[in-house]
């Protein structure tokens, strides 16, 4: 009895020290929890409810402060794709070297002259071709077909002995030289090569006193100007 006077007797000198609003733990004049020599709070019997519960005597009854919200994740900005990149350009392709073209050396020309007697060829005084000189001219021309043959040029000269007159002599020369031109052509010789002159009986190759001398000037001469290539 004496101490519980004695505590009465104190409140009122500590009075001022603190005022405590939650009556749910046996305090000390100082206000400071009672504790028992283990630590534990002295609750202040039935008046003590969970509600009452401090953190320093009864942390696990204490409610929880409410959690802070987690702030929204971000959502990340979805991947971008990568820009398509262009094909790359094929490499410049170099333009073939053309070979250079090297002429071909000029082949080496030259002319060749060959005689038609015209008594194998012509009777006396005509200009009619005779077997044997189109068989002469038949050699000729295939010749002159051959591949690498290459003809510039040909002339065909007519010419008689010294018998008649010089005038119809002159016009028989031109007529036999046309006359073997003809044939040639008519064998496939180009005859835009080809041209005639008579000579009548201006160029004797023989004397025309003798039979044998006018037979060698009464001629057909071919003179060809062109090239062959070798085989």
């Amino acid at each position: 009895m004496r101490m519980l006077i004695l505590s009465v007797a104190l409140l009122p000198a500590c009075a001022g020290a603190q005022t405590v609003t939650n009556e749910g733990y046996a305090r000390d004049l100082g206000s400071q929890v009672w504790k028992n020599p283990f630590g534990l709070c002295w609750r202040s019997g039935q008046a003590w409810t969970p509600q009452m519960a401090i953190p320093e005597c009864d942390p696990d009854l204490v409610p929880k402060p409410a959690a802070a919200p987690k702030p929204a994740a971000v959502a990340s900005p979805p991947p971008q794709a990568a820009p398509a990149l262009a094909p790359a350009a094929p490499p410049p392709v170099a333009a073939p070297v053309a070979a250079p073209v090297v002429a071909a050396a000029p082949l080496p020309r030259r002319t060749v002259a060959l005689t038609l007697g015209a008594d194998a060829s012509f009777d006396t005084g005509k200009a009619d071709l005779k077997p044997e000189g189109r068989a002469k001219l038949d050699d000729v021309a295939t010749k002159l077909k051959q591949p690498g043959v290459q003809i510039d040029s040909m002339t065909i000269i007519g010419h008689t002995d010294s018998v008649g007159n010089p005038k119809s002599n002159q016009a028989l020369s031109e007529r036999r030289a046309e006359a073997v031109k003809t044939y040639l052509v008519s064998q496939g010789v180009d005859g835009s090569k080809i041209k005639t002159v008579g000579r009548g009986q201006t160029q004797p190759v023989s004397d025309n006193k003798t039979a044998q001398g006018r037979a060698k000037n009464r001629r057909v001469e071919l003179e060809v100007t062109g090239a062959r290539a070798s085989q």
